[in-house]
């Protein structure tokens, strides 16, 4: 035969209270949340490393500018006859965290060309051009893959490399119009002064 233990609490029987951690735990995670915050805005600050001078950034520009001109020529066209935009701003290179110092920006230096082409065939040459001519220059080249049927630019697939110095350069469908688009995209720069507009 079992016998089986039975705990027993008496009604009156007291337990001693726990200890409120859950309290010190928010006071404590203030503290933790402002350290945390201040890391983030530090690494932002150091995103794109140490701020160049107004002079290497305008130098920067030229590069970019210059890269995809180089590869508008690969394709037999006049860059300047399919010149489309120059810019900087960029929503997704801004500094929301305030890190930046005095007389420090930043920009995300943009250079697009609008080649017109007769065929999707004569575009599918164009991509495959773009692609012999980075991959014999030792760049990594990877394909873009073709917008899906109803979106802008559909059947179109692209390709892109980036340069050694860190231009990336592309031929795709434009994401609004679907137009094939050759960008040079100079990427997010932290730099000195304040430029209003590509010199």
């Amino acid at each position: 035969m079992t016998t089986r233990h039975t705990r027993t609490t008496s009604p009156t029987a007291t337990f001693p209270p726990r200890p409120r951690r859950r309290a010190r735990s928010v006071v404590a995670g203030g503290p933790v949340a402002v350290l945390l915050l201040t890391a983030l805005a530090t690494g932002c600050s150091s995103l794109s490393g140490p701020a160049t001078s107004e002079s290497a950034f305008r130098e920067h520009l030229r590069h970019t500018e210059q890269a995809g001109e180089d590869a508008v020529r690969k394709l037999g066209i006049d860059p300047d006859a399919v010149i489309d935009d120059r810019r900087m701003a960029n929503a997704s290179c801004k500094d929301d965290f305030g890190a930046d110092p005095e007389g420090v920006t930043r920009d995300r230096p943009t250079v697009t060309w609008a080649p017109d082409f007769a065929s999707h065939a004569a575009y599918a040459a164009a991509v495959d051009t773009l692609r012999e001519e980075w991959s014999g220059q030792d760049l990594t080249v990877r394909d873009i893959p073709a917008p899906k049927q109803g979106e802008p630019g559909a059947g179109l697939p692209g390709v892109r490399t980036t340069t050694d110095r860190g231009i990336e350069l592309s031929l795709r469908p434009d994401w609004y119009t679907g137009e094939p688009t050759l960008t040079a995209d100079g990427g997010c720069v932290r730099h000195q002064g304040y430029l209003t507009d590509w010199e």
